[in-house]
């Protein structure tokens, strides 16, 4: 009996060893594909959540107190901190401080502008928010922290606007005139230099094209003219030209017609006529 039990252990401690072995070369090449397979948690990212607001326009008093000034604003909210599903409660929470505190810094600066110069109170209020506050402000509440960038822009009183829009009609359509003005001028200048004046040109305009009939050619003497062929000049005259376009200064000062010689004195009665010398023109009856 005691044979037998020492056989069994024998062999038991012969497998055990034998089981231990195995088990630890497995374990040794299982270990490379176990380190893949292990879960490893990553870092958690922080992710910023961004959001616009539009609130009613700030009503700020201009100088005198009569008019006013409306001041529109957009706030930019974003936060790292904060769970999406929150957001909307914290901008809510928050943003009342952040209209507060711009409506005190715009009043501040809009008390001493007058009421139709809105550029000069966007300028002054963006330079106090640049140094006397500068974005972005933040808001905190707990761990969670907020930050907010107004943007802002100024707009005209309405009964303002309407005593100015008679003076800004006149003034565009005097600058449109100037405007056409400068235009004109700039094409005749164009037009004059592409153009150059040329000798026999009549107030540096364009050459008309001589007129059917007037050409420098003379018909020879005793040949007869057709009918309703207009006479042509005689020969040895220049060819003839057009005068200035209508409406052109130098016809102001270009007779339409030949001048006709002044009227010979009339004689006193009981007196002759005077003699004209054959070579002065006679007066013209008409």
């Amino acid at each position: 009996m005691d044979g037998w039990r020492r056989r069994w252990a024998d062999r038991a401690r012969t497998l055990g060893g034998a089981a231990r072995s195995r088990t630890r070369r497995f374990w040794a090449g299982a270990q490379p594909t176990l380190r893949q397979l292990w879960w490893t948690e990553e870092p958690a990212t922080s992710v910023t959540t961004v959001d616009r607001r539009f609130p009613e326009p700030l009503v700020v008093p201009a100088q005198g107190q009569v008019y006013v000034f409306l001041v529109r604003v957009t706030f930019t909210w974003s936060s790292e901190t904060a769970r999406p599903e929150l957001f909307g409660w914290y901008v809510d929470y928050f943003q009342p401080q952040a209209t507060q505190r711009l409506h005190r810094l715009a009043v501040r600066c809009s008390v001493e502008v007058p009421p139709h110069r809105p550029r000069e109170l966007h300028t002054a209020l963006s330079a106090a928010l640049a140094e006397d506050d500068p974005p972005p402000w933040t808001y905190a509440r707990g761990e969670v922290r907020f930050t907010c960038e107004p943007d802002v822009t100024v707009h005209l009183d309405e009964r303002v606007r309407r005593l100015l829009q008679p003076y800004w009609e006149q003034r565009i359509a005097l600058e449109c005139e100037r405007d056409l003005a400068r235009r004109r001028s700039e094409y005749a200048q164009e037009r004059d230099r592409r153009d150059p004046a040329e000798p026999g040109r009549t107030g540096g305009g364009r050459r008309n094209p001589p007129e059917p009939g007037l050409t420098g050619e003379s018909r020879p003497t005793g040949e007869s003219r057709p009918a309703g062929e207009p006479a042509r000049p005689s020969e040895g005259t220049s060819a003839a030209r057009r005068g200035p376009r209508p409406g052109t200064p130098a016809e102001a000062f270009m007779p339409l017609e030949p001048l006709l010689p002044p009227p010979a004195p009339r004689p006193a009665p009981g007196q002759r006529p005077r003699s004209l010398p054959p070579d002065e023109p006679r007066p013209h009856k008409p």
